[in-house]
This record gives structure tokens, C-alpha cells and sequence, in this order.
């Protein structure tokens, strides 16, 4: 009862303490930024999001990019320019600016942009090396049958620092009588068995944080298992592919479902993984939508500006087929 007084107590102090914020109102009168957002490293086109921020003081709507820019990209010191194009093409989205070039392990990147009326702006990264895949196993689980578990075994370079992300997406495949559809959706996992992403305390609870993953993406460093291998086993409910006949006032009607999975899997930069923790925390602060604490500031390396250039590397495996159900 004791502890319990204890734990009341300070979440009262926390939840008071919490209701304090200090501002700059200079912030209100700020001039627009240039916002940039750049990934390099992710294929062979690196394409770059500019457009202007709107300060709070200002009516306008937001726009979704923003032409007539000078935007150049430094590799090691060679400079290139950026192409703009107004309509998408293909792997290049409409209003960005896109340069085709490959890059290399620890490549260094600067990109900077400058327009008319606005602060030149500038950000630096590195090209991590690629994800260190060793295999991917599929298994029912032992303990509980009604759950698929991913293996994902991979080694860590002793030698670097390292940060990287995981995404698992599974395909449902729909056949009736002639039709065909699909849909393509990410998988929420149980980290029960799962300690290297599993951070969640009794104490968040009390505190309303949650322990959920931005946009499904599963993120972590190397500070745990730096130079070592290791396995992630992510749970998720089994879904069986079935095949049936149904009768149906047309008559009858052949169904077929079947589930496939890919995993996706990144290696990323420092700045990368600062912006894509930023994110998450923001999503997980609890206290912090209920106004009961600050938000949490998105992280940035864009120097006089807003957004992120951070370098990454995608893993992609083949589509693979579901367990039978035996």
C-alpha cells in the first residue's frame, strides 16, 4: 500500500510539473524556412522535397513544393545539380527535384538549396553500408500454434556504429470464381518473445506512454549487440491460405485466398534514425496529447531550415510463401 502512495505521489508531481511551458514569442514572427527532406542512398535516384514552411503568424496553405530552387548535391566533394521535374515520372514524384548517381559505403553527402527571399540551406550525411542479412526463417510456434514467427538473422560490424529499421508486409491474394484482388498491409507484431524492441515497463502504464512503432517501422541501433549475431523473433497471428465452394443465390462461388510475406529491412544513417526516433516519440507521448506535457521537437540537421537529409539503404527480399497448415 505503501509503494503504491509512493507511485501516486509522483506521478501527481510529474503531471503538475508537466503543466509549465516556456516559449519564445519571437517564434510567432519567424520568416518562412526552406524545408527540405532527402533519403540518398536508397537506389540509384536521389530525390529531394522542397518546399516553404508557414509560420504561425502567417495565412496561407502549405505548399507541396517548391520550384525555381538552386538545389546541389556534393559526393565527396563533386558537386552536381538537381533536376526539377513538375509532373511524375517514373520513381520520381510530381514538384521534386531528382539527380541520378550511385554511391559507396561511407560515401559523404552535403546537399544545400537556396531560393529567392530565404536562408540558404544545408545538410550533411553518410552512406551507411548495406543491411546485414544472413536469412529469414518462417516457423509456427511451438507454444502456441495460432502464431507465425519471423526469424530475422543478421550480423553486426564490430567496427562501426550502427542504426537500422524493419518492416514485414504481407499480400492477400483473392481469387472468386474469375476475379482476382489483392491488398498489401504491414504487420503489427507481438515482441513478447522480442527483447531487443520490447522496451515497455510497468511504469508506462501509469504514465500513459506507449510502446508503439511509427508507420509499423521497427527501429534499433547496434548498442546491445554491437558485433554480434543475432535473431529477431517477431510473432504475429497465423493466417492459413484456404480454398473453398460456397453456394450463393448466383449459384456457385470458388473462393481462394492465399497470404504471402516480404520483408524489408534498412540500413540507416545517424541523422536518419535521430528523425525516425523523434517521430516515434512524438506518436508515443501520451502526456504530451492529452496537454499534459510539451510535444516533443522533431529532429532536424537541415541547417537554417526544417526537415532531414539522412542516408539509407533498402533490403528488399523476394515475396515468400505462406506455411501450410498442417
Amino acid at each position: 500500500m505503501r509503494y503504491l502512495y509512493f507511485v501516486i505521489l509522483f506521478f501527481c508531481v510529474f503531471l503538475f510539473s508537466s503543466c509549465t511551458y516556456h516559449f519564445k514569442l519571437d517564434d510567432i514572427m519567424e520568416s518562412p524556412k526552406l524545408v527540405l527532406y532527402c533519403y540518398p542512398g536508397s537506389g540509384d535516384t536521389t530525390i529531394v522535397h522542397l518546399s516553404r514552411s508557414l509560420p504561425v503568424s502567417q495565412k496561407g496553405e502549405l505548399s507541396q513544393g517548391l520550384k525555381a530552387a538552386n538545389v546541389l548535391i556534393s559526393v565527396n566533394d563533386e558537386t552536381m545539380h538537381f533536376s526539377w521535374t513538375n509532373d511524375s515520372i517514373p520513381g520520381i514524384p510530381a514538384q521534386s527535384y531528382y539527380v541520378v548517381k550511385k554511391y559507396k559505403d561511407g560515401d559523404k553527402i552535403n546537399i544545400t538549396a537556396s531560393a529567392d527571399g530565404m536562408k540558404t540551406v544545408s545538410a550533411t550525411t553518410i552512406i551507411p553500408k548495406p543491411f546485414p542479412l544472413k536469412s529469414v526463417d518462417l516457423i509456427r510456434k511451438e507454444t502456441d500454434m495460432d502464431k507465425l514467427q519471423f526469424q530475422i538473422h543478421f550480423d553486426d560490424d564490430a567496427s562501426t556504429k550502427d542504426y537500422y529499421a524493419m518492416r514485414i508486409e504481407y499480400k492477400q491474394m483473392y481469387w472468386s470464381n474469375e476475379n482476382y484482388s489483392e491488398s498489401i498491409s504491414p504487420i503489427v507484431f507481438d515482441l513478447d518473445d522480442e527483447p531487443l524492441l520490447n522496451n515497455s515497463s510497468g511504469l508506462d502504464d501509469i504514465l500513459m506512454n506507449e510502446n508503439d512503432f511509427y508507420q509499423n517501422l521497427y527501429y534499433w541501433d547496434d548498442t546491445k549487440i554491437q558485433g554480434k549475431s543475432y535473431t529477431f523473433r517477431l510473432n504475429t497471428y497465423y493466417m492459413a491460405d484456404y480454398e473453398d465452394d460456397f453456394i450463393t443465390p448466383d449459384g456457385y462461388e470458388h473462393i481462394v485466398c492465399k497470404t504471402k510475406y516480404r520483408v524489408i529491412l534498412y540500413s540507416l544513417s545517424e541523422e536518419f534514425y535521430k528523425f525516425l526516433k523523434s517521430l516515434n516519440e512524438q506518436k508515443n507521448n501520451g502526456l504530451g496529447h492529452s496537454e499534459l506535457a510539451p510535444i516533443r521537437a522533431t529532429y532536424t540537421n537541415v541547417i537554417n531550415g526544417i526537415g532531414v537529409v539522412g542516408g539509407c539503404r533498402i533490403l528488399r527480399t523476394q515475396w515468400i510463401d505462406n506455411l501450410k497448415d498442417d
